[in-house]
């Protein structure tokens, strides 16, 4: 049994902390993204909270221009039983202040239709890295707060007591329930009811 400000959804999407990311912010960090007019290789590894024997590798292959770049990524999957081998390209932007930001772009096509959407991080989830949308991916902070305006919603409301006495988070929370409890009454009072649509399929003028 949980309080007011507990509660668990009864779906949640996985989320980017689960997953290996490869970061250009990170690139940049680490000055791999420094123009070197060939190829460089290397690997990331990933290990258990950071330490330890590394538990995942993926080796990469590196050009890298001016302007932009290719990162070829090199890894196997023993669950799979395969071996991955596909390249990802570097873009950059411009800064309002000077230089450029580096981004990655997704390589993932879904549909038949290529995403090539710049970002900041790749993850792995599945066989191939790809963007947060399209592996469809939510941050485990937003999980958790969405489980606590549920929570509020399957409460009442009116319990909360007087708002002067709550700390902003919890006034935070009230208020993302309030808006969501918005929502949900906007969508219910522009739903059709079943009679105008009989109507309407009798020959009527009026529309749902």
């Amino acid at each position: 049994m949980g309080g007011t400000w507990s509660g668990e959804r009864s779906w949640k999407k996985p989320t980017v902390e689960e997953c290996l990311a490869i970061d250009a912010v990170d690139l940049r960090r680490w000055n791999i993204l420094a123009p070197s007019g060939g190829e460089r290789s290397g690997a990331f590894t990933w290990g258990r909270n950071g330490e330890g024997k590394p538990e995942s590798t993926v080796s990469y292959i590196l050009s890298i221009g001016p302007r932009s770049g290719a990162l070829r990524l090199q890894y196997s999957l023993k669950e799979a039983g395969e071996r991955f081998d596909y390249s990802v390209r570097l873009v950059t932007t411009t800064c309002h202040l000077g230089g450029v930001r580096w981004w990655l772009t997704c390589p993932l096509v879904r549909e038949s239709v290529a995403c090539a959407r710049r970002v900041r991080k790749l993850y792995l989830r599945g066989r191939y890295f790809g963007c947060r949308h399209c592996h469809e991916l939510a941050y485990r902070s937003s999980q958790e707060s969405d489980s606590r305006v549920y929570a509020l919603l399957r409460s009442s409301l009116d319990r909360l007591g007087d708002p002067r006495s709550m700390s902003l988070p919890q006034l935070g929370l009230a208020l993302k329930a309030l808006k969501l409890r918005e929502k949900r009454l906007d969508r219910i009072t522009r739903r059709p009811s079943r009679s105008r649509c009989q109507r309407q399929a009798n020959g009527d003028t009026n529309k749902c």
